[in-house]
């Protein structure tokens, strides 16, 4: 029912709400107030569980790095955030190509 992994990510309302006009682009925070309110409040719960978790051990694979220096960088909850985000575009991605999740493993 999706065009792309954005449109779902955007459904459950885990993407930017935009107010742009002129040539000029306005971002704002996540929707609040959307039809997968519920979704995303099990999906946040889920997302912030892993983010407190990672803190307290080293990362394993690239996505547990990249999540770590996001971390780092703005805040555990919009990590969370972007972190939901990932997840709904893997998802989608996995779904579409009908292939299985491969995580891709720190060299050691």
């Amino acid at each position: 029912a999706f065009t792309n992994g954005r449109a779902a990510s955007a459904c459950i309302g885990v993407t930017p709400v935009q107010h742009s006009s002129g040539g000029k682009e306005n971002i704002g925070s996540i929707a609040k107030k959307s039809s997968g309110q519920r979704l995303r409040s099990v999906l946040f719960n889920g997302a912030m569980s892993v983010v407190s978790f990672l803190s307290k051990r080293a990362a394993r694979t690239v996505k547990e790095q990249w999540l770590k220096a996001l971390i780092e960088r703005r805040g555990k909850k919009v990590a969370a955030v972007a972190l939901i985000n990932k997840n709904i575009r893997t998802a989608y991605a996995i779904l579409i190509s009908n292939t299985e999740y491969k995580p891709q493993l720190l060299e050691v």
